[in-house]
């Protein structure tokens, strides 16, 4: 598979061997393709929130939050609102050779900490020498291995019949759709239905969908939307029920995590 990001050098794209960077603007609606990278890579927007899914499930990736893809792991991403994306690329060897690094052939978020955050940027700024900026990238991935790995992926249906019968639900917010209707899309009885979706998700589908809307909430926050109009939107019973289902999933209230904050008490059961 073809790699999207590939192009003639530019002033946004630097190339050290073992590591690069690349500083790019998406706007919303743009959709790279699946495909995959020679090189691991932490997706990281300084602003905007971004829909990374692999054939496994899917990421909402907001600005308070990266994701580590390894190497020759297949991918696509949908940009949900304008983004700003930096991206650094590592390769396989440099990988390897950070051996606390235990998680590095997973695909998972961590939050984006002020420390993530300043090595980030920080490979993007041309008055640090080579040397240093290796020894930033070798600390970022050391970096990711203590940081909290965070429950913001949604696994998906390997079936096609399961995923067209999810559509409208992750397209259109139709959350209120019963489940007769889902299963009748998928040519599949109520009974069927919800058999085979556990069997392929590992979750029942009550509450695959109360986190698929937790997880959509993200977009609807970063784009400055009222938590009241966010929990109406996403069909919740109210704000305070949307509220503490959030803080229950992600250790912080909406608002809380629109700021880019957590509590103190939350970050630690993630």
């Amino acid at each position: 598979m073809s790699d999207p990001e590939r192009q003639s050098p530019s002033p946004s794209r630097q190339d050290a061997g073992l590591w690069a960077t690349l500083a790019k603007t998406h706007q919303a609606g743009t959709v790279l393709p699946r495909h995959q990278h020679q090189r691991g890579q932490l997706v990281f927007a300084t602003r905007g929130v971004m829909l990374v899914e692999t054939p496994q499930a899917r990421w909402t990736v907001p600005p308070q939050r990266a994701l580590w893809v390894p190497p020759q792991h297949p991918h696509a991403i949908e940009v949900l609102s304008t983004a700003d994306m930096r991206t650094v690329y590592c390769q396989p060897v440099l990988i390897a050779g950070c051996e606390s690094f235990t998680r590095r052939d997973e695909v998972h978020a961590v939050v984006a900490s002020p420390l993530i955050r300043q090595l980030v940027l920080g490979l993007f700024e041309q008055h640090f020498d080579h040397t240093t900026r290796h020894l930033m990238v070798s600390l970022l991935l050391r970096t990711l291995q203590h940081t909290p790995c965070l429950p913001t992926h949604l696994p998906m249906p390997a079936s096609e019949a399961l995923r067209t019968a999810l559509a409208p639900l992750l397209t259109h917010h139709q959350w209120q759709l019963p489940l007769h209707a889902l299963a009748a899309a998928a040519a599949m009885s109520e009974r069927s239905f919800t058999r085979r979706f556990t069997a392929e998700v590992g979750l029942c589908f009550r509450a695959w969908r109360q986190r698929a809307r937790l997880i959509a909430s993200l977009d609807l926050l970063a784009s400055g939307r009222p938590v009241k109009t966010i929990a109406r939107t996403l069909h919740f019973e109210s704000a305070a029920a949307y509220s503490a289902s959030f803080r229950e999933l992600l250790g912080c209230t909406p608002n809380a995590f629109r700021q880019g904050q957590t509590s103190d008490d939350g970050g630690a059961g993630l």
